[in-house]
């Protein structure tokens, strides 16, 4: 099947789980997403606008070798000539790529760019207009990559795992960082609840995912964004990586990133495996520090009505940005 043809079929059946999980959405929760829409609608499509912009230039070979020229001593030895881009899915906050390219030695080495892009910015700034998510203090794009680029070295000098900054571009907005030879904890997530089952390395994920995001907390610092899609299980050094640091901050936001990441197993898993794995997850965060269960639970009753949501957004980051636009146009 040619390609135009199966991202099309991919994104039809993207539309028909999206239409089934906005049935289950309760009219509450419909309202207000509706109604946040219609009042912002505006400035979404100028977000949207300047990010596409911005995309379509970040695509670009030329431009990525540019940046690779202006900071020589961050990529000491690589060929830009050599350089290769592949957009990498994630939905609408930021577009993710991943750069390959060659050594004058001939070793292959690969970068993770992160291009923060005003859609994301929009999403932050009202997320707590549509949802129980934390309002976000600076939601602008050059706040998020500050935020992120900051927390990641603060985190990194603390032994807390997170992907290692190469280089960046505070003028546009571009962070590289290493490339993780990993996988996500959600596609692990995922694979459970298709086998019915946890795997050899299932359960080792899950406890490091649990022991990680404690040592952040008893470092002083909330992640905010703790979906297990942002969570990079790489079993050669059984460690968890948290990626996603532009929501990163010191508000004592602890219980709700234990809570939203509990929430995002109710949206993965079948019952009887959320049981174990919940529990599994808690047991292993008291490892490194105590946690206090009612607040947990109350984060989690404000969030359990918006499972539907969730769904639809672990849907939408299989997607790129330019992917979810064409297929809002063409199919």
């Amino acid at each position: 099947m040619p390609t135009r043809e199966k991202f099309r079929e991919r994104f039809s059946l993207f539309k028909k789980r999206f239409l089934s999980n906005v049935r289950k959405v309760r009219p509450r929760v419909t309202f207000r997403v509706l109604g946040a829409v219609v009042i912002f609608f505006p400035w979404m499509i100028g977000s949207f606008l300047a990010s596409l912009s911005k995309l379509h230039r970040w695509k670009k070979v030329k431009t990525c070798q540019g940046f690779m020229r202006r900071n020589t001593l961050a990529f000491e030895g690589i060929d830009p000539k050599s350089l290769t881009i592949k957009m990498i899915s994630g939905g609408v906050s930021n577009s993710n790529e991943l750069w390959t390219c060659k050594k004058f030695t001939g070793e292959t080495v690969r970068y993770f760019a992160k291009i923060f892009v005003e859609a994301g910015s929009f999403w932050a700034k009202h997320l707590s207009f549509v949802s129980p998510f934390p309002a976000i203090y600076g939601g602008k794009t050059h706040e998020r990559f500050t935020a992120d680029m900051v927390s990641r070295v603060q985190l990194e000098s603390l032994g807390i795992p997170v992907p290692k900054l190469i280089a960046y571009d505070t003028v546009e907005k571009v962070m590289i960082t290493e490339f993780l030879e990993g996988v996500t904890v959600d596609s692990i997530l995922e694979a459970i609840a298709e086998r019915g089952e946890l795997g050899p390395n299932d359960e080792a994920a899950i406890r490091q995912s649990a022991i990680g995001l404690a040592r952040v907390h008893r470092a002083g610092f909330s992640l905010i964004d703790t979906q297990p899609v942002n969570c990079i299980w790489v079993p050669e050094e059984q460690k968890v990586y948290f990626t996603d640091l532009e929501f990163c901050s010191r508000q004592d936001k602890r219980s709700w990133d234990v809570g939203f990441f509990l929430c995002y197993l109710a949206a993965r898993l079948p019952e009887n495996l959320l049981k174990t794995i919940r529990s599994l997850f808690l047991q292993s965060y008291r490892q490194e520090r105590q946690i206090d269960l009612a607040e947990i639970d109350d984060t989690s009753r404000e969030l359990i009505e918006y499972l539907p949501i969730f769904r639809t957004i672990l849907d939408i980051r299989r997607f790129t940005p330019e992917e979810l636009f064409e297929g809002l146009i063409t199919t």
